[in-house]
């Protein structure tokens, strides 16, 4: 027999993401009074919330069973709907639809490529009944749950599964990607600009994709209400302009991770630079991390045709070195690591952030840099 490669972790991560996409996509639906929730109710919950339930010392707040907020419970499938799941997807929709939860709207969202349908309740309520009556599961199972509330009472169970199929709705898509993209052109005035829409509309993707990963982390639902919403789509517009670019230093340090052991980092130029500084193992992951940062930096400049910027910004970095390297020697304490800390000092007008400045320093000891090429210790003294 064949072996075959076990692709259930790919699969796995496959439909998390697709997750995060459906948080998004409903992100660009909220309004005042409104909150986006990431595994609360459901895998995705969009919820209406009154003014005094928002606790106005926190800018956070969870759905709790307490509350009169209204949800819109969407079930994320990134994945063929058998018979099992479906009916294990209506049984929990059961249990929802008692407790005290306000649910308007209970959503099934799958991708078209899957080819599913909005068939979850094939089985009729007395069918359903009878199945979940004559279950012997475990009493933590959710059918054996649903037993528990209706075994004797066929006709509440009835008026609760034509509830929810009164209040379900099938959303299939062919491209979550392009219907993002369509939902949050408002927001960030792809009209004006479709470059600079592409790299906000990125960027904001990035920064809720970390946000639901610390969430995740720490086991905790992660909420984004609509003020906070709006004030990342205000933050983001205002870095990516069609003349500033500055993409989120600490986003992109949380998901760019440095392995000095690894041969890319080990055996470039900037590394054995940086090790002539006799920097810590930590600082020299810090600094190449500048140089990372300032490399994506620079060809999101060129997407906006801003080559003129990179140019600027190098050679202020350049002739900044050429200065700082004078005026060492001059004092004759001219070292590796007095290089690169008063290199770091001097002033650039044209980079946006620190980051950025210290980063195209780093960029400039590459390798096959050419005549601006900087050297923290002289190549004939390594």
């Amino acid at each position: 027999m064949e072996y075959q490669t076990d692709k259930s972790g790919i699969n796995s991560l496959a439909g998390f993401a697709y997750q995060i996409k459906v948080f998004a996509y409903y992100a660009f639906d909220l309004k005042d009074g409104m909150a986006v929730e990431f595994e609360t109710i459901e895998d995705v919950n969009l919820k209406t919330i009154t003014s005094a339930q928002i606790d106005k010392q926190s800018h956070n707040f969870v759905c709790k069973a307490t509350d009169n907020g209204v949800n819109k419970a969407v079930q994320v499938k990134h994945t063929s709907i058998g018979n099992a799941v479906a009916q294990q997807m209506l049984l929990n929709w059961i249990l929802l639809e008692q407790s005290l939860y306000n649910v308007e709207k209970y959503i099934l969202f799958t991708d078209k490529s899957y080819q599913n349908d909005d068939n979850i309740f094939a089985k009729d309520a007395k069918e359903l009944h009878e199945i979940v009556v004559s279950s012997n599961k475990k009493d933590n199972a959710t059918i054996t749950k649903v037993k528990n509330l209706y075994k004797t009472n066929y006709t509440e169970f009835e008026k609760v599964y034509n509830c929810i199929q009164n209040k379900f709705e099938f959303v299939d898509l062919d491209n979550i990607d392009s219907e993002i993209d369509q939902k949050a052109s408002i927001h960030f005035r792809k009209a004006a600009n479709s470059v600079v829409f592409g790299q906000r509309l990125k960027e904001f993707l990035q920064h809720i994709t970390i946000q639901i990963l610390d969430a995740v982390e720490n086991k905790k639902p992660y909420v984004l209400t609509y003020s906070e919403f709006i004030n990342f789509v205000e933050d983001i517009s205002n870095r990516f302009t069609p003349k500033i670019t500055a993409p989120c230093y600490s986003d992109f340090k949380k998901i760019n991770k440095i392995d000095l052991k690894d041969s890319k980092f080990s055996t470039s130029r900037e590394f054995v630079q940086l090790q002539s500084c006799k920097l810590s193992d930590g600082l020299i992951k810090q600094h190449l991390l500048y140089g990372m940062y300032y490399h994506v930096t620079s060809l999101k400049y060129m997407e906006n045709n801003r080559a003129k910027k990179i140019e600027e910004i190098e050679e202020t970095t350049f002739e900044n070195f050429e200065n700082v390297k004078f005026a060492l020697e001059k004092k004759e304490i001219d070292t590796p690591y007095n290089r690169l800390e008063e290199t770091k000092k001097k002033s650039n007008s044209f980079a946006e952030n620190e980051q950025i400045k210290y980063g195209s320093s780093i960029h400039l000891t590459k390798e096959d840099i050419g005549e601006n090429q900087i050297s923290w210790e002289d190549d004939d003294n390594a």
